[in-house]
């Protein structure tokens, strides 16, 4: 019974990362203290209903990363933002931010790289490598994802089915857990910015994956509450002597989801639901053993608690240098906490390749083109696309076709002797990043220039003549869309009146 409740919302895929219930979880234990505040930080007139509805979003960004892993999702999308510029994808997002829910969005997708980079590498590799013995045997006591994802899932899954069964979720919470919501807008900005890729080039239909994302949540929690009522029945019930089974589990009905949450979403099909049936009937032997579901050992169990807590503190202090506009995030490897090398995790060579393919011959920003390269900067490591030499040879041929096609966007430091103290606290408070452009800070420089055509000739010793766009936001006013021959930056920002630079 519980294998065929398992399967019944693996069978699809396997999904990496701490559980849905547990990403989510997260968010509320920090949000009263440190999410809500920060929201109202930036935006202060939200009332409480706003809250609410941004609280749902904070749901919706804390699970994002592996919504492709899900039906109709992108297993592409999900590997990208696990193992290719993880951090610069959420930095990206709040960037990118423009009102209260794409803000707790974002800061729902930080909470996401808190918990993988924190809870892979303090629990869940280890705690694989302690519920299944053999596969210690063959790769140590840490296990990754890469290595052993269908195992990863179950122990992940199991830890959840624990804590519902302990009854630390509220009948409420599995509501609100469903309705997550997703800011498609920023969303797709903090994509194409990071990875130089429309997000419909990536999903079938963006709306399609995420509508079905949530239909495979509702179908979930319930089955979690199954689970959960027949391995810990009697444990519940001591705890509660009134609480019964029909109490205990969780049901929505799919008219009462289709009323709340719509109707877009598509189910598993047939073959997926006939491999759930035909593994909830073989015995569990031979080829078939490695599917048993086992739910956490009391060491597990508590190696996961630690874990949660120390996530927890790492988020909570990735909050605080948001706050405090410090925040820098390192491009970690989700699966392992550490930071991603080249030809060190399988699946991030095979990530690379096909992004390298995916944008190969077309315009990409100039920090992803460097990213490529230095990824790729020595070629002598033993990448796993190396095991087949036709892809090797492809990858190459479009590693020299990067080399040779400018990237999308510059940043270029501006020599600016006479910057008033108004603009520089101005442009450091904001964030002036448009898509595929930095800023540059220096002693004797401050600027930013961005290059609508990176082919702009340089004009000899009189600098360049681009047109330079300025599209502040967060409250410094200005706006700038000239030719020039020659920048003075001096002239053109002691001309100022009413808090707008010219």
């Amino acid at each position: 019974m519980i294998l065929g409740l398992l399967l019944g919302i693996s069978c699809a895929s396997d999904c990496a990362g701490y559980s849905v219930l547990t990403h989510e979880a997260i968010i509320d234990a920090a949000w009263k203290d440190s999410i809500q505040p920060l929201l109202l930080s930036r935006f202060p007139d939200a009332t409480p209903e706003e809250l609410l509805q941004a609280h749902a979003y904070a749901y919706g960004g804390a699970i994002i990363q592996d919504m492709g892993y899900y039906p109709f999702g992108s297993k592409f999308f999900s590997d990208l933002t696990h193992y290719v510029r993880s951090g610069d994808f959420v930095l990206a997002l709040i960037e990118e931010s423009k009102d209260l829910n794409e803000y707790a969005f974002a800061l729902g997708a930080l909470s996401h790289y808190a918990a993988d980079t924190s809870g892979h590498e303090l629990a869940t590799n280890r705690a694989v490598a302690i519920m299944y013995p053999k596969l210690a045997k063959k790769y140590g006591p840490v296990v990754t994802y890469g290595e052993k994802p269908s195992a990863h899932m179950k122990v992940e899954y199991g830890f959840d089915v624990d804590q519902v069964a302990e009854g630390n979720y509220a009948p409420k919470a599995y509501h609100d857990f469903v309705g997550f919501e997703v800011s498609k807008p920023v969303l797709e900005r903090g994509f194409a910015k990071t990875y130089s890729l429309d997000m419909a080039s990536v999903f079938f239909s963006v709306d399609l994956a995420i509508g079905s994302y949530r239909h495979a949540v509702s179908t979930v929690i319930p089955r979690m509450t199954k689970v959960a009522w027949h391995l810990k029945k009697d444990e519940i019930q001591n705890r509660h002597p009134s609480e019964t089974k029909t109490q205990f589990i969780y049901n929505i009905s799919n008219s009462g989801y289709r009323k709340e949450w719509g109707h877009i979403y598509e189910k598993p099909g047939f073959f997926a639901r006939l491999k759930a049936f035909f593994l909830r009937v073989v015995p569990k032997i031979g080829p078939f053993s490695g599917l048993a579901f086992h739910p956490p050992t009391p060491a597990v169990e508590q190696m996961y608690m630690n874990s949660f807590n120390e996530t927890l503190d790492h988020y909570r202090a990735l909050l605080l240098a948001q706050q405090e506009h410090r925040l820098q995030l390192p491009n970690d490897n989700l699966d392992t906490g550490a930071l991603t090398g080249a030809a060190t995790y399988r699946l991030a060579d095979e990530t690379y390749a096909k992004l390298l393919n995916k944008t190969s011959g077309k315009p990409v920003s100039d920090t992803l083109r460097r990213d490529l390269l230095s990824y790729y900067a020595d070629l002598e490591k033993p990448f796993a696309t190396k095991r087949n030499s036709k892809d090797w040879h492809k990858l190459i041929k479009e590693l020299d076709t990067l080399k040779s096609t400018p990237a999308v966007g510059m940043s270029l430091p501006i020599e600016s002797p006479h910057l008033s103290a108004f603009f520089i606290q101005e442009f450091r408070r904001s964030q002036l990043r448009d898509q595929g452009v930095e800023i540059e800070e220096c002693p004797r420089f401050l600027g930013l220039l961005v290059i609508e055509e990176v082919t702009a000739a340089r004009k000899g010793s009189n600098g360049f003549s681009p047109t330079i766009r300025h599209n502040p936001i967060d409250g410094f006013q200005a706006s700038l869309l000239i030719k020039v021959e020659k920048l003075d930056w001096g002239s053109m920002l002691d001309n100022k009146s009413d808090g707008h630079a010219r």
